[in-house]
C-alpha cells in the first residue's frame, strides 16, 4: 500500500468516525457505538471503503495504549483503596458470576476451552465511563450506588486485565493446567503490584522535575508517552499484555502534579487515534453474519449471561446501603473493555467471525440499553430520597458538622436557610478527612430551595477557595450542590471534564491556578483576596474552553452577592488576565502616556496589585520579562499613589484636567466642546492642547471645509492639525498630503467628537516649512477621490489586542519608502478601523510605525478587520475597493 492510500484511507476513517460519533451523541447514545457503527458502514462487508491492513491495525494498537494510559491517569489510587468492601465484594461477583456462566454456557453450545475461556472473559468487563456519565448526568456521582459502582468497575477493570493477560497465556501455551494458570496470575499481579509501587514513587518527582526545568514545548507530553511505551514493552517482555503497561504507566503518572496537564495534552492526541481503534473493530464486523440465525442464537444465549452475571453483582452488596438494581443496572455495559477482549480474540484466532458478531452484538446492546434503564431507576429512586429526610448520626447540637475519626459526620438536621453554608463547609472538610455517609447522602439530596447565597454561604464560600482543594471540589460536582448554587461554574466543569477525554470520575478537579494564588505572600495585603482566588477560580474552570470566562465571573459574582463593585472588579481581572503582561512587552511600556492610560483603566491600587498577583500565576517568562513587568507594575503604584492625588483615583485627576482646561476659557462653545471630549484623547494632552484644539474646532467645520494649521516646535520640528467633518479616508488623505509635501511625520494624534468634527495632529520635519495653504489644496482635492495607494507586500504587521485597556495595537515594519504612512492609513480606512494614535520610528532601511485602532464602535478590532487590513495593504488600495460605509 503507498502512501497516498494510506493517507485516504486515514482521512475516511477519521471522517467517519467522528460524523458517527456525533449522530450517537445527538441520540444520546455512547460516541463509541457510532465509532463501531462507522467502522462497519466504511468496512469490506457493506461500503468497502477502507480494508485496515498494517497501518490502520497499528494506530489501532496505538489508539488502544493510549485508551488505557487516560484511563489509568483517571484514577485516583486514594480512592481506590477508599472503595471498601461491598464495592470490592460487587467487583468480585461480577467478574466470578458473569465468568462461571459464560464459559459454561460457551462449553454447552459446543464451543472448545480456549474460545470459552475468552468468550467468558470477554463477558467479565464492565465500562466504567459510560457508567459514569449517566450518573454524573444525574447529578448522583456522590451517591451510595455511585460510589459502589464506579468503585467495583474500577476494580473490576483491573481484575478483567489479570484475565486477560491470563486467557491470552494459556491460549497461546494451549495449556490449562491449575499451575501454569496460578503462575499467570501470580506474574500479573507481580507486575502490577511491583510497577505501580516503584512507579508512584519515582515517576511523579521526574515529571515535575522535567515540567520545571524543560524549556521545549511538550516535554512533558513526550515524558509521558515514552514511560507508557516502556512500561508497554516491559509488559510484553513479561509475556504480558501491553495494555497493562500503559495502564500503569497512567497510574502512577495520575499521582504527580503534572496529572492536569498531561490530561489536557494527551487528548487531542486520543481524539484521534482513540477511535482508530473502535472503527478497527468495525472493520473486521461480517455484517453478513449478524444476519446468521446460530449467531443471533449465540448472541441471545450470551447477553442473558451478561444481564445475568452482572445484575448478580449487586448481591455483593450484602448489608451494605444502596439500591440493588440500580448497582446491578450499574454494572451491565460493556462498553470500550469488553471491545478489547473481543478484538484481541479475534486477532490471535481463537474464535472465527461468527462467535466475534455474537459478542460485538452482546457489547453493544448492553451499551445502548444500559444508560436508559440506569436512568429511570435513578430518577426513581432519587424521587423516593427526595421525601426522606437524612437522619443525623450523632445527637443534636450546635454545629451542624463533625470531624469523628477522620470522618465528616452530618451532627444534626440542616434546615433550609442554613443548608447552602453547611454543604460548601462540608466540602471543605472533606479535603482533609473522608465524608461519612450521611453527608454524602446529605449533598446528593440537596434541597432545591436552598441555593440563595447569604452572609454564612459567602463565608463558607471565601473559606473553599482558600483551604479546599480537588476532594472540595469533586464533592461539590458530584452532588446537587454546585449545579444549583452556581451553575454557570458547575457547566464549565462539565465542559472541562467532557474535553479531558477521561474515563473515570475519580480523576481530580484540580485548580492549578487557585492554589497558585494561595501560595502568594502577597496576597493578604489585599483588601479583598477573595475576589483574586474567585478569578483564578472561574479562568481554571474555563480553561481550554471555548466559553468566554468573563461572562461566567460576572454570573458567578452575582450568584454569590457579591454586590455591583465586585462584579466589576473580577470581571475585570478575568478579562484584563492578559493586560499587564503584553503591556509590559511594549516598546514604550514605561513612558508616561502607557503608564497613566492603565492606571485610568484600572482605577486603583488595590485593582492594579490584584491583576498583578493574578499575572504571576501564570508567568513563565524569562527573567528579563519579570523584571519588566515588575518595574511596570512599581510605576502603576507610583501614579496611583502620588501624594497630590490623595483621596483621588487617576480617573478623578483626568477629570481635573478637562476642569481645567475649562476654566481657561469663556467662550460657552469652546467648554462644551472641552466637555464632551473623549477620555482617551484627554489621557494624552495637556491643558494647553485642549485649549487649543477647542478653539480650532470651533465653530463646527463645514461639510466640505479643511482648516490647516501649522506651529514652530523648536528643535523638534512643526506641528500641522487639520480640522475637518469626520469621513471615510481621512487620516489616509491627510498622511498623502503630508508625503506629497516631502513632510515625514514623527508623531500624530487623531480625535472625533460626537459632532462629527475630526482632528488630527501630526509632528513632521522636512526640507522646508509646511505651507498652509498648499496643504489645504491637497487635502481639498484627495477628499474628492477615495485614496489610492501601492500595495505593501513587503509589509508585516502585528497585532496586539491585550497591550492596551483601550485599544488594538498594530504594529507594521515596511521598506521605508515614500507613501508608506499613507499607505498604512488607507489600509485603515478601507478596513473600517479609527487611528487614535500613531507613532513612527525608523531602523535601519525600515519604517516602523505603531497606532492603536478600533472598530467603529469604540470595540478592540476583530478578526475580520484585521484580516482586511492585512490584504489592503498587501494589494493596495483602488477607488473600486473603498466600502460604501462612512468612518464611523
Amino acid at each position: 500500500m503507498d502512501v497516498n492510500e494510506i493517507l485516504l484511507d486515514l482521512l475516511v476513517v477519521l471522517l467517519a468516525a467522528k460524523v458517527v460519533a456525533e449522530v450517537a451523541d445527538r441520540l444520546r447514545l455512547p460516541g463509541v457505538v457510532g465509532e463501531i457503527t462507522a467502522g462497519i458502514v466504511i468496512g469490506p462487508s457493506v461500503l468497502g471503503l477502507v480494508d485496515g491492513g498494517e497501518v490502520i491495525e497499528t494506530l489501532a494498537e496505538l489508539g488502544v495504549i493510549l485508551l488505557l494510559l487516560e484511563v489509568g491517569l483517571e484514577m485516583d489510587l486514594a480512592e481506590l483503596r477508599a472503595v471498601g468492601r461491598a464495592a470490592l465484594s460487587v467487583a468480585g461477583v461480577g467478574v466470578v458470576v458473569p465468568f462461571a456462566l459464560g464459559y459454561g454456557a460457551a462449553i454447552a453450545l459446543g464451543m472448545d476451552g480456549n474460545e470459552a475461556l475468552f468468550v467468558a472473559a470477554a463477558l467479565t468487563a464492565t465500562s466504567v465511563g459510560i457508567t459514569a456519565r449517566v450518573f454524573g448526568d444525574l447529578r448522583q456521582l456522590a451517591s451510595v450506588e455511585a460510589r459502589t459502582v464506579l468503585g467495583a468497575a474500577v476494580a473490576d477493570d483491573v481484575m478483567g486485565l489479570v484475565i486477560l493477560t491470563v486467557v491470552t497465556r494459556v491460549v497461546s501455551e494451549g495449556s490449562v493446567s491449575l499451575v501454569g494458570v496460578a503462575g499467570v496470575i501470580a506474574v500479573a499481579v507481580a507486575f502490577l503490584v511491583a510497577t505501580t509501587l516503584i512507579g508512584s514513587r519515582v515517576v511523579p518527582p521526574i515529571s515535575a522535575w522535567v515540567a520545571r526545568h524543560a524549556r521545549v514545548a511538550g516535554s512533558v507530553l513526550v515524558l509521558a508517552v515514552v514511560l507508557t511505551l516502556a512500561l508497554a514493552q516491559l509488559a510484553h517482555a513479561a509475556d504480558l499484555a501491553p495494555i497493562i503497561g500503559a495502564f500503569v504507566a497512567g497510574l502512577t503518572l495520575g499521582q504527580s502534579s503534572v496529572a492536569p496537564r498531561l490530561r489536557r495534552e494527551i487528548a487531542p492526541v486520543a481524539h484521534v487515534l482513540v477511535p482508530v481503534f473502535f472503527v478497527q473493530i468495525g472493520l473486521h464486523v461480517d455484517v453478513a453474519e449478524f444476519a446468521r440465525l446460530d449467531v443471533l442464537g449465540l448472541a441471545v444465549v450470551l447477553l442473558a449471561v451478561a444481564v445475568v452475571g452482572k445484575l448478580a453483582s449487586a448481591f455483593g452488596l450484602g448489608r451494605a446501603p444502596g439500591d440493588r438494581f440500580v448497582v446491578g443496572l450499574g454494572m451491565l455495559p460493556r462498553g470500550e473493555v469488553g471491545l478489547i477482549f473481543a478484538a484481541i480474540g479475534l486477532r490471535e484466532g481463537v474464535f472465527g467471525d461468527d462467535v466475534y458478531a455474537a459478542l460485538l452484538l452482546v457489547v453493544l446492546t448492553t451499551t445502548m440499553v444500559a444508560p436508559p434503564l440506569l436512568r429511570a431507576r435513578l430518577v426513581a429512586v432519587r424521587t423516593r430520597r427526595e421525601h426522606a429526610s437524612v437522619r443525623p448520626v450523632l445527637a443534636a447540637g450546635d454545629d451542624a458538622l463533625a470531624v469523628v475519626d477522620g470522618r465528616v459526620l452530618l451532627a444534626r438536621s440542616v434546615t433550609d436557610d442554613e443548608a447552602l453554608a453547611v454543604a460548601l463547609d462540608a466540602a471543605r472538610l472533606v479535603e482533609r478527612s473522608a465524608p461519612d455517609d450521611s453527608v454524602r447522602e446529605y449533598l446528593t439530596d440537596f434541597p432545591a430551595r436552598a441555593r440563595r447565597f447569604d452572609a454564612d454561604a459567602r463565608r463558607a464560600f471565601v473559606q473553599l477557595l482558600e483551604e479546599g482543594g480537588p476532594r472540595s471540589w469533586r464533592l461539590l460536582a458530584m452532588s446537587n450542590v454546585l449545579v444549583r448554587a452556581l451553575p454557570e461554574l458547575a457547566d464549565a466543569i462539565d465542559r472541562r471534564e467532557s474535553q479531558s477525554g477521561g474515563f473515570d470520575p475519580f480523576a481530580a478537579l484540580t485548580w492549578s491556578r487557585v492554589a497558585r494564588v494561595r501560595d502568594l505572600d502577597a496576597l493578604r495585603s489585599l483588601r479583598h483576596p477573595e475576589r483574586v482566588l474567585l478569578a483564578a477560580l472561574v479562568l481554571d474552570a474555563c480553561d481550554d474552553d471555548d466559553v468566554d470566562p468573563t461572562p461566567v465571573a460576572r454570573r458567578t459574582a452575582v450568584r454569590l452577592g457579591l454586590g455591583a463593585d465586585a462584579e466589576d472588579r473580577i470581571a475585570a481581572l478575568v478579562d484584563d488576565r492578559e493586560l499587564l503582561r503584553a503591556a509590559s512587552r511594549r516598546s514604550d511600556a514605561f513612558g508616561e502616556r502607557p503608564v497613566l492610560e492603565l492606571a485610568v483603566h484600572l482605577g486603583d491600587r488595590e485593582q492594579a496589585d490584584a491583576l498583578y498577583q493574578l499575572t504571576l500565576v501564570d508567568f513563565d517568562g524569562e527573567i528579563w520579562e519579570r523584571e519588566r513587568l515588575d518595574t511596570l507594575r512599581e510605576l502603576l503604584v507610583a501614579v496611583l499613589e502620588r501624594p497630590e492625588l490623595t483621596g483621588f483615583s487617576v480617573a478623578h485627576a483626568i477629570d481635573e484636567r478637562r476642569r481645567d482646561a475649562i476654566a481657561a476659557v469663556d467662550d460657552p462653545e469652546l467648554r462644551d466642546r472641552i466637555r464632551h471630549a473623549p477620555r482617551a484623547y484627554l489621557l494624552r494632552c495637556t491643558r494647553d492642547d485642549l485649549v487649543r484644539h477647542a478653539h480650532r474646532c470651533e465653530p463646527t467645520p463645514r461639510r466640505d471645509e479643511v482648516r490647516v494649521f501649522v506651529d514652530e516646535i523648536p528643535g523638534r520640528g512643526f506641528r500641522v492639525e487639520f480640522v475637518t467633518v469626520d469621513e471615510l479616508g481621512l487620516l489616509a488623505r491627510e498622511t498623502r498630503a503630508l508625503a506629497d509635501a516631502d513632510l515625514d511625520v514623527l508623531d500624530a494624534l487623531a480625535v472625533v467628537w460626537g459632532d462629527g468634527t475630526a482632528l488630527a495632529s501630526y509632528r513632521v520635519v522636512g526640507p522646508t516649512p509646511p505651507d498652509v495653504d498648499e496643504l489645504r489644496a491637497q487635502v481639498s482635492a484627495l477628499r474628492r477621490s477615495a485614496p489610492v495607494t501601492a500595495g505593501l507586500p513587503d509589509a508585516r504587521l502585528d497585532f496586539d489586542d491585550h497591550g492596551s485597556p483601550w485599544h488594538t495595537r498594530c504594529s507594521v515594519r515596511a521598506p521605508d519608502v515614500p507613501g508608506v504612512l499613507a499607505a498604512v492609513t488607507a489600509a485603515f480606512a478601507v478596513a473600517g478601523a479609527n487611528v487614535h494614535v500613531a507613532g513612527v520610528s525608523h531602523e535601519g532601511l525600515d519604517a516602523v510605525d505603531v497606532f492603536e485602532l478600533t472598530e467603529r464602535d469604540g470595540t478592540k478590532l476583530t478578526d475580520a478587520t484585521k484580516q482586511r487590513i492585512v490584504r489592503a495593504l498587501a494589494d493596495g488600495v483602488a477607488r473600486r475597493r473603498m466600502p460604501v460605509v462612512g468612518w464611523r
